[in-house]
């Protein structure tokens, strides 16, 4: 048995998209932003093009892979059908971690507790108005992290499109310095988004969940 964490996202409100728009930004799934959501060997799914799914073996790693693909999206405006301008995309993230007796060779067929965990919650957000949720087998802790995704929904919520992107960097690693560099920006104006994006959150509740799952 090997613990995998197990990604599930779809776009919300695809629909009222221009198709071409929403397709362009699924090229976060292939490199180089695909060789930090997965490692190599490790598998994708797109089950339509506004949907997909993907597992990894580095479930250290897994809740700073799902804000990462939080903030690419966030991060954009895209345009709209039948209608002038663009407005910001975003996406519903299920996070599983759990168990499974193989690695499976097809993602989408697998029934391994953790695909199940991560599929299933994800259906269930919709009626929920959840964009954000962690699933594991053991449901004491789910009841903790349902309440603490509800209010990292509410810090996503509200991030500026200058906010998601600099988070996008800095969950890859990215120093501040870096940041500032590349998005020309001053190291304080980084900073600063950082704080208001509430970085201090996100980074807290990735220790609790990286405590939660030692225990698993």
């Amino acid at each position: 048995m090997e613990k995998i964490a197990v990604i599930s996202a779809d776009i919300i409100n695809s629909s009222k998209f221009e198709e071409h728009a929403f397709i362009d930004a699924m090229r976060v799934l292939v490199e180089p932003a695909g060789n930090y959501l997965v490692n190599r060997g490790e598998r994708f799914l797109s089950s339509r093009g506004d949907s997909f799914q993907l597992m990894t073996t580095d479930i250290q790693k897994s809740f700073f892979k799902a804000i990462f693909l939080k903030s690419y999206f966030k991060r954009k405006q895209i345009g709209l059908k039948n209608e002038k301008g663009k407005e910001a995309i975003d996406i519903r993230i299920s996070l599983a971690v759990g168990l499974s007796k193989t690695i499976p060779e097809d993602i989408g067929k697998s029934l391994e507790e953790p695909f199940v965990l991560s599929g299933r919650a994800l259906d269930q957000m919709k009626k929920k108005k959840q964009t954000f949720i962690i699933t594991t087998s053991q449901e004491a802790y789910n009841k903790e992290l349902e309440l603490l995704c509800a209010f990292l929904d509410n810090v996503f919520n509200g991030w500026t499109l200058a906010q998601a992107e600099v988070i996008y960097y800095l969950v890859q690693g990215f120093k501040q310095t870096e940041i500032a560099d590349m998005l020309n920006l001053s190291q304080p104006s980084v900073s600063n988004r950082i704080q208001l994006a509430r970085w201090n959150l996100i980074d807290k509740m990735n220790s609790r969940f990286l405590e939660i799952i030692e225990k698993l």
